[in-house]
């Protein structure tokens, strides 16, 4: 859930609205918990690509991917319903007033005033997001504190309404995150792109090439053997070339990422031309430098 820019508006009596944002609340617990899931699951995905890319072509006469993959598989998919239902569960609003802040989370509604708070500080570890905490004068942190995919429209909302407390609006970290949410939108037909019809493309192409090779035409093992088998190696490659696909990318993605966050860290007002760079980088990579890797291993 993205945080709106929500400027203050006027009401019909004449009094400012206060800005608000959709955040999720989080705990302490139920944040680290959340962390935990996305290490877990990306973890879990990772050594699943690899059993599947290593082991399903064995030596087997009929290679099929490893059972254990399918069940790290299974188990990422479990907890990303658990990812989901904290987030849920952590879903809030988060108003800016000059004299108070106020947070509406499931039905509690706690009123934070001002003059209690010493400074607006950025999360330093931004999992399971960026976000911020609310540092209060008696040197404890707020229990919860409000995650969002950009901070920067909700800290300069603070910063505007309170001009003498503390906030980290030109952190680093927080251009890193706004750079991250803004710079380079991807739309679901993308993702879909991306995740779904890039790998069925490549995967069908490897498959095909093993079908006229094996079997000596692309519906051959569907006329020898059935749809079941026919249906299975289909399956079966399309799931090696997403793993393959999944191993080649993430090293990649992960050296966006710290390219993205050294370029924040050295110049934040250039974080996003560094993110936009980055992004155009590894879209390259995953598409182009993969689909030449396929042609040079099929030999085109």
């Amino acid at each position: 859930m993205h945080a709106a820019d929500a400027p203050a508006e006027t009401s019909a009596a004449g009094q400012a609205v206060a800005p608000s944002f959709h955040v999720r609340a989080y705990a302490l617990a139920p944040r680290l918990l959340s962390a935990v899931f996305q290490g877990v699951i990306a973890a879990d995905l990772l050594l699943a690509s690899y059993l599947v890319f290593s082991f399903t072509f064995t030596g087997a006469a009929n290679p099929t991917p490893p059972v254990l993959a399918g069940w790290l598989v299974g188990l990422a998919l479990v907890l990303y319903g658990l990812l989901q239902l904290t987030r849920w569960l952590s879903a809030a609003t988060f108003s800016v007033e000059p004299s108070r802040f106020v947070l509406e989370r499931r039905g509690d509604r706690f009123e934070i005033p001002v003059s209690s708070v010493e400074s607006i500080r950025v999360w330093r570890l931004l999992l399971p997001g960026a976000g911020l905490s609310l540092r209060m004068k008696s040197g404890r942190t707020f229990q919860y504190s409000p995650q969002v995919a950009d901070p920067r429209p909700l800290l300069e909302a603070i910063a505007r309404e309170n001009p003498t407390l503390p906030v980290e609006t030109r952190h680093p970290l927080a251009a890193f995150a706004h750079a991250r949410a803004t710079s380079f939108h991807r739309r679901w037909y993308f993702r879909v792109l991306e995740l779904v019809l890039f790998p069925l493309v490549t995967g069908t192409i490897v498959f095909q090439l093993n079908q006229r090779i094996t079997f000596g035409g692309p519906f051959a093992q569907y006329h020898m053997q059935g749809l079941g088998p026919y249906l299975r190696s289909f399956f079966t490659y399309w799931a090696a070339l997403t793993s393959a696909l999944v191993l080649f990318a993430t090293p990649w993605r992960v050296l966006a990422e710290l390219v993205s966050l050294v370029g924040a860290w050295i110049s934040p007002p250039h974080a996003r031309g560094v993110r936009r760079f980055a992004e155009i980088a590894w879209l390259l990579l995953y598409f182009g430098g993969f689909a030449a890797i396929m042609a040079q291993f099929i030999d085109w």
